[in-house]
């Protein structure tokens, strides 16, 4: 297989799968879960740092299986062939066709705030980034990871820009209260709104994992996976912090409560209404690397998994080439999701399963077939790996008394890859 990515594209391609709708669109729904700006702001913080843990343990695992396919690799080889092609659909399905419908409907919530005096339909609008991006990757291939890297470096300037003027150049203002309303500053009772409102950060946090998707195509993978990882994750949490610190403590609470493209709200109390129009045309322009990312590695996933039912089958059990077939199909999934489930309910069920495999992967780190011997493994072993276990089965469960119904959907759909692949079982 061509080794075509070096640390910096790798890193970079952690960089754009995790800016996008998170840090776009959900302070605002977690503010109204919340109620204080201060837990708003500690909730981004514990979700970067449980990203970061994450990320360090799945740099073990990418050691000892430097493959293209992510979860489903590792569960299939350290659990069970199942398991790893329930987790591999699962991917499929919702890490990358239903992230493509969320940031396409981001897209579109950005796009209308450009365009102010024009009626958008935002399904038509979303469905419309989605063939564009689709028809790019199916034409270019490998190549149009270098325009998804511009466009990713261009939306990363535009928020750090946005971030450092906020935090150097201006005062901040009183931002709990507005005249004639009530303070926004007394927090919600620990209990499920937190969970939820951690499931949201984890959503805007994935991506983290994003190298391990294509650890087969990085440059001397037993290193430079974990190095992309670590340092793709540490630049977005900061960045994810510092932008709503600016956002918290500029703008009035009730102003951001509920709110979707909140960053236009915070370019237009900066410098105006005009400059937030533009600016909300860049932001939607720039989601297109979003939407890119997931074109590049859904795809992949999926082949790898072809790869393994011709094996079963009685071939090589190579993975299969990614065609653009195997790009269109993601994308005709992204479109029918965006065309049937609302905004927050797509996020809510990608933020339970996105947290529920990464779980079972780094309780692979304690499997006797996990080849780990030989490195340094009690900081990982008895330190962050159980923290990464328990703090995420908590937001797990906490999020599921919240939202039992988007819960529900999500594990429905675990059961339906389950059945499906057992039957498949019978027939390959």
């Amino acid at each position: 297989m061509r080794k075509h990515l070096n640390t910096f594209s790798a890193t970079f391609l952690i960089v754009a799968s995790m800016l996008g709708t998170g840090i776009l669109t959900t302070t605002g729904i977690m503010l109204s879960l919340l109620k204080a700006p201060w837990a708003v702001l500690g909730v981004w913080v514990a979700g970067g740092i449980l990203a970061w843990i994450g990320a360090w343990c799945y740099g073990e695992l990418a050691r000892s299986m430097p493959r293209n396919g992510g979860e489903a690799t590792i569960l299939r080889e350290l659990f069970s062939p199942t398991l790893g092609e329930v987790a591999g659909w699962t991917s499929f399905v919702v890490a990358f066709a239903a992230g493509n419908a969320a940031s396409s409907l981001a897209l579109a919530a950005y796009l209308g705030e450009a365009l102010p005096g024009v009626s958008l339909r935002p399904e038509l609008v979303a469905c419309t980034a989605l063939l564009l991006v689709t028809g790019l990757h199916g034409l270019l291939g490998p190549t149009a990871v270098r325009v998804q890297t511009m466009l990713a470096a261009a939306k990363f300037s535009l928020l750090a820009g946005l971030t450092l003027y906020g935090i150097f150049l201006v005062a901040p203002a009183v931002a709990n209260q507005t005249a004639g309303s009530a303070p926004v500053s007394q927090a919600t009772g620990f209990g499920a709104p937190w969970g939820l409102a951690m499931m949201l950060v984890m959503f805007a946090y994935s991506g983290w994992n994003a190298a391990i998707y294509v650890a087969g195509e990085i440059h001397d993978p037993a290193r430079n996976v974990r190095r992309a990882m670590m340092l793709g994750t540490t630049i977005i949490m900061l960045l994810y912090v510092a932008i709503n610190a600016v956002l918290l403590t500029h703008l009035p609470a009730q102003e951001l409560d509920g709110v979707g493209p909140v960053i236009a709200v915070l370019v237009k109390h900066l410098f105006g209404a005009q400059a937030s129009a533009v600016f909300s045309g860049l932001v939607a322009f720039a989601l297109l690397s979003s939407l890119g990312v997931s074109a590049f590695l859904g795809p992949r996933v999926l082949a790898t998994m072809l790869g393994w039912f011709a094996k079963a089958g009685g071939g090589e059990g190579v993975p299969a080439a990614v065609t653009p077939q195997l790009v269109w199909l993601q994308a005709a999934l992204s479109i029918a999701m965006v065309l049937t489930g609302s905004f927050v309910q797509i996020l809510t069920v990608m933020g339970f399963l996105l947290g529920l495999f990464p779980i079972l992967c780094v309780l692979g780190l304690y499997r006797r077939s996990c080849d780990l011997q030989g490195r340094p493994l009690m900081l990982v072993r008895y330190v962050l790996a159980p923290l990464f276990v328990g703090v995420s089965t908590v937001v797990l469960v906490l999020g599921a008394a919240q939202s039992p119904q988007e819960v529900g959907i999500a594990l429905a759909l675990v059961g339906l890859f389950f059945l499906a692949r057992v039957g498949m079982r019978r027939f390959v």
